[in-house]
């Protein structure tokens, strides 16, 4: 069994293509990665765990906030209802233009997965592409061309599933 993160929007779902993926994953029998919140992390978490027979956990790496209670405290709206793995990190979100040496829960996300499937994005997932770079990480884009010209050129990205799904299994096959 292997971790199968899945990196991208935390505003648009991307339906298309993390839905499909969510499922593979799941009937594939291997655990999911997001980073718990909305968006693409929702709609592969989703499709993840309503596949009847999944043997697989749906892990969210969820950023936090200080409380004085309980230290760190959940940032609303995560998890999302379809994590069954909550992992509670001391780091909130990382604000666009923060330093790429600043850690984060990103960095949580790409150390801890196999393989990464990164679907379009923002500023959070060009951070979590560049550490997949800088750590040697197998990762591939899915989703149309043209939404991730902001990503680094290195990214390959397909549209099509057919090439994800390979890509993954030969990736699996070299660890």
């Amino acid at each position: 069994m292997a971790i199968i993160g899945v990196m991208g929007s935390g505003q648009d779902e991307w339906a298309d293509y993390a839905e499909p993926l969510g499922v593979w994953i799941a009937e594939a029998g291997h655990d999911l990665l997001t980073g718990g919140g909305d968006g693409v992390m929702r709609a592969a978490a989703r499709a993840f765990h309503g596949t009847p027979g999944r043997r697989g956990r749906s892990i969210g790496i969820l950023p936090s906030e200080p409380d004085p209670r309980r230290g760190h405290a959940p940032l609303p709206g995560y998890p999302n209802p379809y994590v069954d793995l909550p992992i509670l990190t001391p780091f909130a979100r990382k604000p666009p233009g923060a330093p790429p040496t600043e850690l984060s829960r990103n960095h949580v996300n790409i150390l801890t997965s196999d393989v990464i499937v990164v679907l379009p994005g923002r500023h959070g997932t060009l951070d979590e592409v560049r550490l997949a770079l800088r750590f040697g990480k197998p990762m591939i884009g899915f989703g149309p061309e043209l939404d991730f010209r902001a990503m680094p050129a290195e990214l390959r990205t397909t549209g099509d599933f057919a090439t994800v799904t390979a890509f993954v299994a030969d990736a699996l096959s070299r660890r």
